[in-house]
C-alpha cells in the first residue's frame, strides 16, 4: 500500500477513535461514575456551572499522555510512523473537541454544524443529561440509542449563555426557534 495512503488511513482511524472515546468518556466516566473519579467531578462541576471548564493545563497534559501512550504502544504493533499518524489524528481531534466544547458555551453558531452541535449539547445540559453525550458528533448517540431530538431546548434563564440573550436577558430572536428561556427574570 502507498505510504502516504497508509499514514492518511491511520490519521483518520485516530480521528474516529477519538470520536468514540469522547462519547464513552462523557457517558461512562463523566456521568455513570457520579463523581467517583477526577474527570467525573470536573464534568459534574461543568454541569452545575456550564461556564466552568477544567484547567487547560490538565486537558493538555491528558492529551499529551494519550498521544505518547498511543505512539508507545502503537509502534510495537504498527511501527513508529503509522503509530504517530494514528496518534496525530487522535490528538488533533481531541484538540478540536476541547476548542469546540468551549465555543459551544461561549460563542454563537456560525453555520449549520455549529447550530446542530450546540442544540445537541445544550439539550444534554438542560433537557436530559442521560442523553446526547456526543459533543462533536451525534453518531455514537444514534448508534447507542442516546440521541434525543428536541424541538426547543428549555434553557434556565440563570444558566443562559451570553451569546443567546440580549443585554436585557431576553432570548435573541435568531435563536428563538431552537431555545426558550425558562424561570423567573432576575
Amino acid at each position: 500500500m502507498n505510504t502516504a495512503l497508509s499514514f492518511s488511513i491511520a490519521a483518520l482511524a485516530g480521528l474516529a477513535t477519538w470520536s468514540f472515546t469522547e462519547y464513552c468518556m462523557h457517558r461512562f466516566l463523566g456521568h455513570a461514575c457520579k463523581g467517583r473519579n477526577h474527570f467525573s467531578r470536573e464534568h459534574l462541576a461543568h454541569h452545575t456551572d456550564p461556564g466552568y471548564f477544567a484547567p487547560t493545563w490538565q486537558k493538555a497534559l491528558f492529551g499529551l499522555a494519550c498521544v505518547l501512550t498511543i505512539v508507545g504502544v502503537g509502534q510495537a504493533l504498527l511501527g513508529f510512523a503509522i503509530a504517530l499518524s494514528y496518534a496525530s489524528g487522535f490528538g488533533l481531534s481531541y484538540g478540536f473537541y476541547e476548542w469546540l466544547h468551549r465555543r459551544i458555551h461561549t460563542h454563537a453558531p456560525r453555520n449549520w454544524y455549529g447550530k446542530m452541535v450546540r442544540k445537541h449539547h445544550l439539550s444534554h445540559h438542560f433537557t436530559d443529561a442521560r442523553q446526547c453525550h456526543g459533543v462533536t458528533s451525534r453518531v455514537w448517540d444514534r448508534v447507542f440509542g442516546t440521541h434525543r431530538p428536541v424541538d426547543k431546548v428549555r434553557v434556565p434563564r440563570k444558566l443562559a449563555t451570553q451569546w443567546m440573550v440580549t443585554d436585557g436577558g431576553e432570548m435573541i430572536e435568531n435563536f428563538s426557534q431552537s431555545y426558550v428561556l425558562v424561570g423567573r427574570k432576575r
